[in-house]
């Protein structure tokens, strides 16, 4: 085999990484776990066929390099897109609240018709008036202490009505 060869091998081997690589940034990224196991698939068969093939002569290794390219090129698209879909899911605007769900200022029930939301990562925090998430958000550290809430800091706020999420830092700039 030429130098060129031992090239295209190593080139296919590092394709290869960067499919490992890509799994591993989605898991840290906190992309949605099907994208991480699709990108993980697309990794081995890529592996299996390629190394295999060209182990096995019936493929050569300009043809691996170029079997590794594209599988590559399916894991870069797919990145796009799970990053894409992560970012519009941040964007989108919350569902109304679940029945029962009580506001952890004044324990009273949010209905559907009018309702505030705080979000913290994942998790949302449902409130029966504005007035009410204003006071939460000035009082964070007391109502954490009263209510006995594991919230680490409030990042987004939303109101029913408004187009989509504000962060919390312009919220409260703006009503002062």
């Amino acid at each position: 085999m030429s130098d060129a060869g031992y090239l295209l091998i190593f080139a296919s081997r590092l394709l290869e990484v960067f499919g490992f690589l890509m799994a591993l940034l989605f898991i840290f990224k906190g992309v949605a776990l099907k994208h991480v196991f699709i990108t993980a698939g697309l990794t081995v068969s890529g592996i299996l066929i390629s190394l295999f093939g060209f182990v096995s002569g019936k493929i050569s290794a300009v043809q691996s390099f170029v079997i590794e390219s594209v599988f590559a090129g399916f894991i870069l698209a797919l990145g796009f897109y799970a990053f894409k879909e992560k970012r519009e899911e941040k964007l989108r605007p919350p569902k109304p609240p679940p029945k029962g769900t009580r506001c952890p200022v004044c324990m009273g029930f949010v209905k559907e018709d009018h309702y505030c939301v705080a979000r913290e990562g994942k998790d949302l925090y449902y409130f029966d008036e504005e007035e009410h998430l204003k006071r939460f958000l000035e009082d964070l550290s007391e109502y954490k202490r009263l209510r006995k809430l594991n919230i680490k800091g409030i990042e987004d706020v939303f109101v029913k009505g408004w187009e989509g999420w504000k962060r919390v830092e312009i919220y409260l700039s703006e009503l002062k």
